[in-house]
């Protein structure tokens, strides 16, 4: 028995490791855990009875195929005439729920890659404290994500010609029941990672004060990718993400500049941000009444979702004032948090010091005896 237990743990450089299944176990090799869990599902694909379960984890669903003229869709065809070319587009299903759960997957092995690889050894030449280094690694995951999600997000509006004839793509066709292949694997892709996002938290061993504030920004964002997605909003969805991450990339880049020590390029960065987040929240704030008031309207016909009308004005009006409510409170949390800032920076007038009175000297007094 003995034996058998010394072989269930595993040896690091400073004696034993932790327990198998332990806390610490799972968080040293959870990497691991999760990439031999994916495997087993690639694995899937090989025996043909089960091949459609793991095909379901994978493989992006509900697919058809049309036939229709480049000139329809603007899609590039490999034909030179104008004849009809098959084209795949993609529909939303409770099935996409296997795809997040599976691509939630593959966010944790690469973030414990980017992070082990690149943030860790980084970090160490910096000696910071550790609620510093924490915050550095937080801000390092957080950089590779918003580019990743500018690179994808960006190519798919210059593909789609989103900004064509004033934005008028947004809304035109509505409802967008059809997705192409860019479109639906981002969308997916999105609500997998704010989903991976809460594990992460027992994994970095994250303290209940900064959790609450975490665990509030993944659910929000979770929930706002989810109901773009699951009513017909994806188009506008992907352009408000893409100006939203733009100005979240300027900010975590400013903090790994500022704790590099690179305060005067951080300070300007930091102005930069400042500037392109008040743009981001007005610009945003201006696509979302133009496609929601004026773009979709009744005459598209009515769109159901669980025997409600989304072209209604009711349900198109608290779409745009949840928007607008949500803009304007990123506005207020600024605000407090640079008002706050100028107060700790702000130095507190010290209290006036009484000037203590000369003592007498010996003379004087004997003089004053006589």
């Amino acid at each position: 028995m003995a034996l058998a237990a010394s072989r269930l743990r595993r040896p690091n450089a400073r004696g034993d490791g932790p327990p198998v299944f332990s806390h610490e176990f799972i968080i040293q090799n959870h990497a691991d855990i999760v990439s031999c869990v994916c495997v087993v599902v690639f694995l899937g694909l090989l025996p043909q009875a089960t091949n459609s379960i793991a095909s379901r984890f994978i493989f992006l669903q509900y697919n058809e195929t049309m036939e229709i003229k480049e000139n329809d869709t603007g899609v590039a065809s490999s034909r030179i005439d104008n004849k009809p070319a098959p084209v795949t587009f993609y529909r939303h299903g409770w099935g996409d729920a296997l795809n997040v759960v599976f691509y939630s997957l593959i966010w944790i092995i690469i973030h414990a890659i980017i992070q082990e690889y690149i943030w860790e050894r980084t970090v160490k030449r910096l000696r910071l404290s550790k609620t510093k280094t924490s915050k550095y690694l937080d801000s390092g995951s957080m950089l590779v994500f918003y580019g990743i999600s500018l690179v994808m997000g960006v190519d798919h509006i210059m593909k789609g010609q989103y900004a064509l004839n004033f934005g008028s793509e947004l809304w035109t066709g509505y409802p967008h029941t059809l997705m192409k292949l860019s479109l639906k694997f981002y969308m997916l892709t999105q609500m997998a990672f704010w989903l991976h996002c809460y594990p992460e938290l027992y994994i970095m061993k994250t303290k209940k004060d900064d959790a609450y504030s975490k665990i509030v920004l993944y659910t929000v964002s979770f929930l706002i990718i989810f109901s773009a997605y699951v009513t017909y909003l994806q188009r506008l969805a992907v352009v408000l993400l893409v100006i939203h991450y733009i100005v979240e990339f300027v900010f975590n880049a400013s903090c790994l500049l500022h704790y590099h020590g690179k305060d005067e390029i951080a300070k300007l960065s930091f102005k930069l941000w400042w500037f392109l987040f008040l743009l981001a929240r007005i610009t945003s704030i201006i696509l979302s009444v133009v496609t929601l008031w004026f773009g979709i309207n009744e005459a598209n016909g009515p769109v159901l979702l669980f025997n409600i009308n989304l072209t209604s004005v009711p349900v198109r009006m608290s779409i745009l004032l949840f928007i607008v409510s949500l803009q304007v409170w990123l506005l207020l949390v600024l605000y407090k948090h640079r008002r706050k800032g100028k107060s700790e920076t702000t130095p507190t007038p010290a209290p006036p010091t009484k000037k203590p009175k000369p003592k007498p000297s010996p003379r004087s007094n004997k003089n004053k005896k006589e």
